[in-house]
């Protein structure tokens, strides 16, 4: 009697840890999703699946494909742990990828086609940017990463700590004296001063 063949299993691949790039990229994304629902977290999920696979340490397709469904169980798992948010770290820490977003905004924006703050230029957003880095040189990749450095141990330049101030300041600002009463009964005034984009001195109370 003949002897019958042992089937063959082929073991299934281990899930991978989120690593701490594709963690950065869920945390930049992270207020968003908190601040909307329905269909709007729907393209939230498809713009940080396709910015966070590009720092996945797998190029497997399968594997990215599945990421979709880790990711956004990081998104859900840390709005229902509604963490507080830090007293005085404001600031996102800087990276060399980060750094060359900041750089190349104006080049995305363009490589989008979308009118800017558009939901099309959101979903759009991921694909341009990974087209736009992908251009620069290895020099241009090496100097961002002195860059994040220096950024994070001393200052951002002038021109991005402007867009800051312009488009977070006040928030920011708000934020601060809210929780300083909330957390010690202290009520803060503050009054502000900064150059905007164009340098021209300009003030807050």
């Amino acid at each position: 009697m003949p002897r019958s063949e042992s089937p063959i299993t082929v073991p299934q691949q281990a899930k991978l840890p989120l690593i701490k790039a594709e963690i950065a990229v869920l945390q930049a994304h992270l207020e968003d999703w908190r601040s909307v629902k329905g269909k709007q977290r729907h393209l939230i999920l498809k713009a940080v699946h396709k910015e966070a696979c590009l720092q996945a340490p797998t190029r497997d397709k399968a594997l990215l494909k599945a990421r979709k469904k880790t990711y956004k169980e990081w998104l859900y798992n840390q709005c229902r742990r509604k963490a507080p948010k830090p007293l005085v770290k404001y600031g996102k820490k800087w990276t060399a990828h980060r750094v060359l977003v900041e750089q190349n905004k104006a080049l995305i924006r363009q490589e989008t086609g979308e009118m800017p703050g558009s939901e099309a230029m959101i979903a759009k957003w991921p694909e341009a940017t990974k087209t736009v880095l992908a251009g620069l040189s290895a020099e241009e990749k090496e100097e961002a990463n002195v860059l994040a450095d220096k950024w994070n141990n001393e200052a951002a330049p002038p021109e991005v700590q402007a867009n800051l101030a312009e488009n977070k300041g006040a928030d920011m600002i708000e934020h601060f004296a809210t929780e300083m009463f909330k957390q010690a009964g202290m009520r803060v005034f503050v009054m502000s001063a900064w150059r905007d984009s164009r340098g021209k001195l300009m003030l807050g109370v």
